[in-house]
């Protein structure tokens, strides 16, 4: 029996997505996040932690794929040549909106996206593109002090009021720009809430597992002191 359930215990490494000699340069492009706070089901988008948590998870993409031996382009620099090159933004939303990162109200077609990554990569140097779209709640101590005392008064003391998890998902797509070819997909899982950003590349780099090791043996962020930074 202890033979048994050690042999249908035996852990089998995952195959990594792609071999890890087809691309050399990542562009991680800006990260759309939409963060909501207050009490479930009248919870609504707060728009700083939105874009807070977006440039965040760029940055926690940032450092995962690079830990992994890839060369990344700096996201500030990146984002810095999207607001100031037209054609560049311009293609850059038609390759988000191609893969339903511009929410239900803006589409474009496959080719479309293609050609806007087929831009992007040439212009930025970068033979594979990360997009990544995503949605969180986020509930802070005092809002749940705040929820709990109105519970209890409206309730006269009958009720108690059950903090709802902080929570964060992010669909984590990779594209060649060359053939126009999805190389990998991740859908959202849901992951703890961190802002904290070792703990949020952590988080990232669990997701991320599959992903192919160019140069570091162990693709797991073990010290946070040796993160590299994008």
């Amino acid at each position: 029996m202890l033979l048994s359930f050690g042999c249908a215990g035996t852990y089998t490494p995952s195959q990594p997505l792609w071999d890890s000699s087809l691309y050399n340069t990542i562009a991680v492009l800006p990260v759309r996040m939409t963060v909501s706070t207050g009490r479930p089901p009248f919870t609504s988008e707060n728009t700083e932690l939105s874009g807070a948590m977006g440039g965040k998870m760029q940055e926690a993409l940032s450092i995962v794929v690079r830990y992994r031996g890839y060369e990344v382009l700096s996201p500030d620099d990146l984002s810095e040549r999207l607001m100031e090159e037209d054609d560049l933004a311009e293609a850059f939303v038609s390759l988000a909106a191609s893969q339903g990162l511009m929410g239900p109200d803006r589409n474009a077609s496959h080719d479309e996206g293609m050609e806007g990554a087929a831009l992007i990569g040439e212009k930025l140097g970068a033979d594979l593109l990360v997009i990544a779209y995503g949605r969180g709640e986020y509930h802070s101590g005092g809002e749940n002090l705040v929820q709990s005392i109105v519970t209890g008064l409206l309730s006269k003391g009958k009720e108690q009021y059950q903090a709802p998890p902080s929570f964060l998902e992010a669909n984590i797509l990779f594209v060649d720009p060359v053939t126009g070819i999805r190389v990998a997909r991740f859908p959202g899982r849901r992951m703890a809430y961190e802002s904290e950003i070792i703990r949020l590349s952590k988080a990232v780099d669990r997701v991320l597992r599959r992903v192919p090791v160019k140069q570091n043996p162990d693709s797991r962020i073990q010290n946070p002191g040796e993160l590299p930074k994008p």
